[in-house]
């Protein structure tokens, strides 16, 4: 193909033959390259489905937001030369537009993590996923979608968008303050378990319960033991959100239903 094409929807791109030294990498939205990755397909390396990096070209340089793997790739089993190969091109995309490109990818290549994809929206500034940050972060945890466990960081960044998205701003900023409240400095409070089955407990019965009451009960349980505890039932739903709301009802006379979270 010769020229600018246009597609149905999306912008205008030419194939084009570039040089590997040519190809910029932006990490605001770009996964770190995963050399393991990149042995394996060396090793079940296939021509005839290789897919063509695909570019933006912006600002005078050309930007690969999908297919950097791809490259890698190439370069190793053409023994690291700078040997040109075709990409497709795309031309008048803004930064904006090459983040969502990243999150929207598709198809034979490795899907980027939900967190990769939460990264790349939050640095184009989605409105749900900069507030989620910013909430977390007013209740003294940090959210900056890097996998390393600390007791105020959190990794388990899916389970919290859905709690996000379950919940709304209030519900949500009113759970993280809890778990904070209840449980800050305890890298468990933070986990996925912790987190869903919160989220849970919260959709169920916002407004029903007394918010002060549940800190105070959540207080004289470790996280782990909830954990552990929902883990021993894995016929049922729901099984950690039930802990809580057990917890809850201790020596309560209005007790919540728990078979309302199963």
């Amino acid at each position: 193909m010769i020229g600018w094409h246009q597609q149905f929807k999306g912008h205008e791109f030419e194939y084009k033959v570039l040089r590997p030294s040519d190809l910029k990498v932006d990490p605001l939205y770009q996964r770190p390259l995963d050399m393991k990755r990149v042995e394996k397909i060396c090793k079940e390396f296939n021509g005839d489905i290789f897919n063509e990096p695909k570019v933006s070209y912006r600002d005078g340089a050309y930007w690969i937001f999908n297919g950097q793997h791809s490259v890698a790739v190439w370069k190793k089993i053409h023994d690291n030369k700078d040997t040109p190969l075709t990409c497709k091109v795309y031309r008048g995309m803004t930064w904006l537009d090459e983040c969502e490109a990243f999150i929207l990818q598709n198809g034979l290549d490795k899907d980027p993590t939900t967190n990769e994809k939460l990264n790349a929206a939050y640095n184009s500034n989605d409105p749900d996923v900069t507030d989620m940050v910013s909430k977390a972060k007013l209740c003294g945890y940090t959210v900056d979608f890097i996998v390393s466990k600390t007791p105020t960081r959190i990794i388990a960044t899916s389970a919290l968008f859905r709690a996000y998205k379950a919940l709304g701003g209030e519900a949500f900023l009113d759970m993280m303050t809890a778990i904070r409240d209840a449980w800050y400095g305890d890298v468990d409070a933070i986990s996925v378990q912790i987190i869903s089955g919160m989220a849970t407990f919260y959709k169920t019965y916002w407004g029903y319960f007394e918010r002060g009451a549940l800190v105070d009960k959540l207080k004289r349980v470790k996280p782990a033991d909830i954990i552990r505890e929902g883990k021993a039932y894995t016929s049922r739903r729901n099984t950690y959100s039930q802990e809580i709301c057990k917890i809850y009802n201790v020596k309560r006379r209005n007790r919540l239903d728990v078979a309302k979270l199963a």
